[in-house]
């Protein structure tokens, strides 16, 4: 798998905030977030400026299971860039994390733009579709963002696989402003998602941008009854890499 970073830290977002896990950061992008603070995704080595670091780069599927072994039975994380760019070594790793004991908790963070049959071995699917707000105007990914940001036959088949009870989701939202809610509401409408699994969670990659529109994002999930997710890992150690 082509892989930007293997690490142990703690699910710093969502419904599993708090637990030990191990992180197989996975490389590259299909699309590319600049947001309306100016900052590229948190993760831009992943995605505008992929690298392979040399405690990683190219690894294959077992030497990762053989990383995860020394932190065994802790949840698994697998997050990027897009990890679905990678579904047969995606299939073949949960697969693998599976045989070990398949009451290993393995989730995925994607952008919800990409599914195969790497579901089927998972818990729980983190979805964060890129809202307009993550747009990268003026550059030359502007257009390919846009059309690619959000593709809705793929998320109304992640929700039809919870219903089905294949799969638990949470809804990740990056929000930067209040008008962020209107084109969430929009996608709810369209794909059918509960609140009970809306998570909004500040845009920021310091803990003083996180601040400043913390206050706003609890305000919204008060009004439209959805769930806060803060940003554990960037209070706790701050923006770099390996936590």
């Amino acid at each position: 798998m082509k892989i930007s970073e293997l690490f142990y830290s703690i699910q710093g977002e969502g419904k599993r905030s708090g637990f030990p896990s191990f992180f197989v950061r996975t490389n590259f992008c299909n699309l590319r977030c600049k947001f309306e603070s100016g900052n590229l995704c948190d993760t831009p080595y992943t995605s505008w400026e992929p690298e392979d670091p040399s405690n990683a780069g190219e690894i294959s599927v077992e030497d990762i299971i053989a990383g995860y072994r020394q932190h065994e039975l802790c949840d698994v994380v697998i997050t990027g860039g897009e990890p679905a760019m990678q579904a047969d070594e995606l299939y073949d790793l949960c697969f693998g994390i599976k045989k070990i004991n398949e009451d290993i908790n393995i989730t995925i963070e994607t952008n919800g733009t990409m599914v195969s049959d790497f579901v089927y071995y998972l818990d729980l699917v983190s979805i964060s579709p890129k809202l307009g707000s993550s747009t990268p105007f003026g550059t030359e990914h502007e257009k390919m963002h846009t059309q690619n940001r959000i593709n809705i036959d793929v998320l109304k088949d992640y929700h039809r696989m919870q219903d089905e009870g294949i799969i638990d989701l949470q809804w990740k939202f990056v929000i930067n402003t209040e008008k962020d809610m209107d084109e969430i509401l929009e996608l709810k409408n369209k794909i059918g998602f509960s609140d009970k699994d809306i998570y909004l969670m500040p845009e920021g990659i310091t803990e003083e941008e996180l601040k400043i529109r913390r206050p706003m994002v609890a305000e919204l999930c008060k009004k439209y009854k959805v769930k806060y997710s803060d940003r554990l890992h960037i209070l706790i150690w701050g923006n770099k890499r390996g936590v």
